[in-house]
C-alpha cells in the first residue's frame, strides 16, 4: 500500500501502531539545541519528542538561537527512511518585502559570509539616523544625515548618456 506524505500506513506485523510514512521531505520545526551544538528537532507524528538531527547547511550558534526562538519550519529528510534519524535540510523563510533591508539590518551578514540580495521591487530605501555608508574594498558612499554626500575612491569616474551637471552654490575642483 502507498501513502501521501504524512499518511500512517498499517505495517504488517504490529497490529497495535500504525506507521507513519517517512518518504519525502516533511516540514517539523526546530525545537532546542544539545549540548554539542546539534540541532534537535520535531515533527507531527514524532512520538518519542524532540531528535537530534544531522544538517546539511552550516548553522552557526547564533542562527540556531534565533531559529529555535522563531520556530520556522524545518525541512527535514530520514536517514534511510527511518523518523529516528532526522536530516534537516533547511529552514523554511518567511517572504519579505524588502530581503535586501532586512539582509542589512539583521546583521546576518558577516565578514566572511558572502550576501546577495536580489530586490524586485520598484524602490529600495536604505535609512540611518546618522548615516549610510556603503563600502567595497577602497571605493566608499557615505550619506550623513546633515545633508553631506561623500564619494571617495582611488578613481572616481561619472558618465552621461545625456548631461552631466555639477550644481552647488560653489564648485571647487582641485
Amino acid at each position: 500500500m502507498h501513502a501521501k506524505d504524512g499518511e500512517t500506513v498499517p505495517f504488517v506485523g504490529d497490529a497495535e501502531e500504525p506507521r507513519v510514512d517517512s518518504r519525502g521531505p516533511r516540514v517539523g520545526w526546530l525545537v532546542g539545541v544539545d549540548g554539542a551544538g546539534n540541532p534537535q528537532v520535531d515533527f507531527e507524528g514524532n512520538t518519542a519528542g524532540p531528535l537530534c538531527a544531522r544538517t546539511i547547511i552550516p548553522m552557526s550558534p547564533k542562527v540556531l538561537a534565533d531559529a529555535t526562538a522563531r520556530r520556522p519550519g524545518a525541512v527535514l529528510l530520514f536517514e534511510q527512511d527511518d523518523l529516528s534519524r532526522p536530516v534537516l535540510i533547511g529552514l523554511l523563510q518567511p517572504a519579505s518585502t524588502a530581503p535586501l533591508v532586512e539582509a542589512l539590518l539583521s546583521g546576518a551578514a558577516d565578514s566572511e559570509s558572502a550576501l546577495d540580495a536580489h530586490v524586485d521591487g520598484r524602490r529600495v530605501v536604505l535609512e540611518g539616523k546618522e548615516e549610510v555608508v556603503l563600502r567595497c574594498g577602497e571605493a566608499t558612499i557615505t550619506l550623513r544625515r546633515n545633508g553631506k554626500v561623500v564619494i571617495r575612491g582611488v578613481q572616481v569616474e561619472t558618465h552621461a548618456t545625456g548631461t552631466n551637471r555639477i550644481k552647488g552654490a560653489s564648485v571647487k575642483v582641485n
